[in-house]
């Protein structure tokens, strides 16, 4: 399924390119907090996430991307839809809506064609419960 979703990923940078939404690398998107966003991403995208960034979720402050460091995106080959969509363009606004949408109902098409459970939730919850789930417990060694 993560050759179908890089794929996906793939059109979609194309589309976005096609539109090209004015993106000034400010990081001013991606601080969560700062911005008032909540990014969401489904259970594929989190694995996705999780296998381009080798398997570990680094620790992050409360509400924030753990790979969003020094206001630039650590993540870029695994970030999920909303991050691909996502600018702070203004004249991006109206076209935004109706290209997350009709990439999202593609890649719900995924969950189904795959048969995964399709469960979508805050990015960053979901990869703080992945960051606990595989820090070992006190007195643990993960050899």
């Amino acid at each position: 399924m993560h050759r179908e979703l890089a794929d996906l990923y793939a059109r979609l940078g194309r589309r976005v390119a096609a539109s090209s939404p004015r993106c000034e690398m400010s990081g001013r998107c991606c601080d969560f907090p700062r911005s008032d966003h909540e990014l969401f991403a489904t259970e594929v995208e989190e694995q996705y996430a999780l296998a381009a960034a080798g398997g570990a979720v680094p620790a992050a402050a409360s509400g924030q991307c753990p790979w969003y460091v020094d206001g630039l995106c650590g993540l870029r080959d695994g970030r999920p839809l909303g991050c691909r969509v996502y600018f702070c363009d203004p004249g991006w606004s109206t076209e935004m809506p109706e290209v997350y949408e009709s990439f999202h109902a593609e890649l719900r098409a995924l969950h189904t064609r795959f048969e995964r459970p399709y469960v979508y939730r805050r990015f960053v919850d979901g990869m703080a419960a992945r960051r606990t789930a595989t820090r070992p417990a006190a007195g643990e060694s993960r050899s």
